[in-house]
């Protein structure tokens, strides 16, 4: 690493100088501190006694210590004149929170399996928070039932809610003690590498999630590091966000290098095929607030960071809390347009209907580098998670089918919560034990018509593949869509039906039906179309949707 790239604010390597590395015989550790007159090394390995650090004029503090191994905890002790406060190695691998010390860890993983370099189609969002407190399970079993479920479910991609360490348990990752701390809560840093690895050889995907804009107040951590603003801003009105996290100041060059160095980690020591930047509007504007006006330095940076990403063939992703306009170099950004078609679908069906220029604009705007789908906060909003969101106290299932079949035949990418594949009624809890192979609390079949869905959008090049072509039709109903996607002379139909009222349209085509919700097999009444001429009936009962293949006139 080159010290003064790293101050400039141009470095991606700072993880492989600075922390605690590994020598011949016992530790090296190094830490930035540029702005402090001493810097002490305590840990087991001393008894806790003090051990000064030597200074360079670089700001940079080094120490090898022979007797350090694997295992030991360790702090920093910074002086700033009469100022003396001990912190958390920002680059430590693992950091034992609840004594504010870091741990020692053993990282070394060999990987047979390479990265997958392809565009994620369907997405299946993890908290492995849930799934940890499972203490009848091993790490292993954990992580190989995450791989299982991906690969009966057709998801391409496994999305990791943040790994890194942090302490308020209702954050659920999101404000980090540090960048590069693997949580203690999900077991070791190796079963993790091990899982990304297997994952691949599963030909899924693994995306970390990192919350680059904001980091734990604990005085402990980054806040105020050296004495002074090394990696949060000096201004008390953006100190702190509207959460009460303190934001980072990349206004700092060591503050870019230390976010680059850490996307980089995840890159290269993970082996993981994207990062996915949470809630990136908390970086766009300042404080989050649009209103307050775009922060520009953010935005160069965000676009530095992503040409990066994609030089080292990997996915840069986002998450955005509105509708997405803007080219910032993402390869795709979940936009969260689709918290429109939860609160149609918790409305009274009658008025559904109120929603139709925003259904007709997702159907005619379709567009592969936008996710549809939905989050965790969907799993957890307002206590009821997706199925229990359906309107009223019947007709979940055949609600839940028919907003499926739609997402479904949209080409846009999919992203779901683990759990809203299985019909999962039990709402969504950072405390509670959540078990992919036992879910107490679910709808009967939701998860078999999942897998069907998934498969016909995966199998029909008109409603996945990004070349294809939509026509929105005139269906003359209230809440009822029909629209024509087509690949050439290959052409299918969708039909879907969000209110309670039956309807019967007269067929512009000749069809052959390939998917019905009221399907006996999804426990519908088995009322489907089968095939059809120009001019026959469409049958489509309330709260379902239909899909045909367009047969070609003779």
């Amino acid at each position: 690493m080159n010290t003064r790239d790293y101050l400039d604010g141009n470095s991606f390597d700072g993880y492989k100088f600075f922390g605690a590395h590994k020598k011949e015989k016992g530790y090296i550790f190094r830490l930035l501190a540029p702005k402090a007159d001493e810097v002490y090394l305590l840990g087991d390995f001393n008894n806790w006694e003090k051990s000064p650090m030597r200074k360079y004029a670089t700001g940079v503090f080094s120490l090898s210590i022979d007797g350090a191994k694997e295992g030991d905890s360790y702090q920093y002790l910074i002086v700033n004149g009469e100022r003396e406060v001990k912190k958390i190695d920002p680059f430590a691998k693992a950091i034992i929170y609840e004594e504010k010390s870091c741990l020692i860890v053993d990282e070394s993983y060999k990987f047979k399996y390479k990265k997958k370099e392809a565009i994620p189609k369907n997405i299946l969002q993890i908290h492995l928070g849930s799934l940890f407190k499972d203490k009848g399970k091993s790490e292993k079993e954990v992580f190989d039932a995450i791989i299982k479920h991906a690969k009966n479910n057709s998801y391409s991609s496994i999305l990791l809610m943040p790994v890194n360490e942090y302490q308020n348990y209702k954050s659920l990752g999101y404000s980090s003690l540090n960048l590069f701390s693997y949580s203690r809560r999900y077991g070791k840093l190796t079963s993790l590498k091990r899982f990304i690895d297997l994952a691949h050889k599963a030909n899924i995907q693994i995306i970390i999630e990192m919350d680059i804009s904001e980091f734990d107040p604990d005085i402990y951590g980054l806040k105020d590091f050296d004495g002074n603003n090394l990696y949060n801003y000096p201004y008390e009105d953006i100190l702190y966000n509207y959460f009460g996290q303190i934001n980072f100041d990349i206004t700092e060059g060591s503050c870019k290098s230390y976010i680059k160095s850490a996307i980089d980690y995840y890159l290269s020591d993970y082996k993981v095929d994207g990062i996915y930047f949470s809630s990136i509007e908390n970086s766009i504007f300042w404080q989050g607030d649009d209103s307050r006006g775009v922060n520009k330095e953010w935005i160069e940076f965000i676009k530095d960071i992503n040409t990066y990403i994609k030089a080292k063939k990997a996915l840069a992703l986002a998450s955005f809390n509105g509708t997405y306009d803007m080219n910032l170099g993402f390869s795709e950004v979940f936009d969260n347009r689709s918290k429109t078609l939860i609160n149609m679908m918790k409305d009274q069906p009658i008025r559904r209907d109120d929603y139709k220029k925003y259904i007709n604009d997702l159907i005619r705007n379709e567009n592969s580098d936008e996710i549809l789908g939905f989050s965790y906060v969907d799993s957890y909003q307002n206590e009821a998670n997706m199925p229990m969101k359906m309107y009223g106290n019947d007709n979940k299932f055949a609600q839940l089918k028919a907003l499926y079949t739609f997402l479904y035949t949209l080409k846009n990418p999919k992203m779901l919560f683990m759990g809203d594949d299985s019909g999962n009624l039990k709402t969504f809890s950072a405390f509670d034990t959540f078990d992919f192979e036992n879910i107490g609390e679910k709808i009967e079949g939701i998860n078999d018509f999942y897998k069907e869905i998934v498969s016909l959008w995966t199998s029909q090049k008109t409603l996945s593949d990004s070349s294809s072509e939509v026509e929105l039709l005139d269906s003359e109903g209230h809440s009822l869509y029909a629209y024509k996607k087509k690949i050439g002379k290959t052409m299918s139909l969708v039909v879907v039906n969000f209110t309670d009222i039956a309807y019967e349209i007269k067929s512009p085509y000749d069809l052959s039906e390939i998917f019905n919700t009221e399907d006996l097999k999804f426990g519908g009444d088995g009322n489907i179309n089968g095939t059809l001429d120009r001019g026959d009936l469409i049958k489509i009962k309330g709260f379902s949707a239909c899909v045909f293949n367009i047969r070609q006139s003779k």
